[in-house]
């Protein structure tokens, strides 16, 4: 009986340390910070506006060569013009989103893929990445 004891404890203990490890599911709050940060990044580059992608992006980001002049670029590559992000998809945990869209130059297009990295730091969202694939 006291084995039958023994191992149930030892069972329940064991759930209970795997279930308080789990991660739990991003607040759902974020969801409309993350689209708010989309649309004002998208006005950004349809305004040509390098000032305000600058102060979206992230420092450590300009080490890697992320910045805006290289994101217009990308996004007017060849003279392109520009319309919208379209088709977007996003994924988030806790202080790091993967967005992933394609690149409209207008509204009959499939466009371009392209993805952004975005991180959280002290309550603000930033992009990290911006590759056009």
């Amino acid at each position: 009986m006291k084995i039958i004891i023994r191992t149930l404890i030892t069972i329940i203990s064991i759930s209970l340390i795997i279930l308080g490890c789990t991660e739990k599911a991003p607040s759902r709050d974020e969801i409309p910070i993350i689209k708010n940060f989309l649309a004002k990044f998208e006005q950004a580059v349809k305004d040509y506006n390098a000032a305000q992608i600058d102060s979206m992006i992230i420092a450590e980001a300009y080490d890697d060569g992320y910045n805006s002049a290289k994101i217009l670029e990308d996004v007017y590559q060849g003279g392109d013009a520009f319309y919208t992000f379209g088709n977007r998809n996003f994924d988030y945990i806790k202080d790091k989103a993967v967005v992933q869209f394609n690149i409209l130059a207008d509204s009959t297009g499939t466009g371009r893929p392209a993805e952004m990295l975005l991180v959280k730091k002290h309550k603000q969202w930033y992009l990290k990445r911006f590759d056009v694939k």
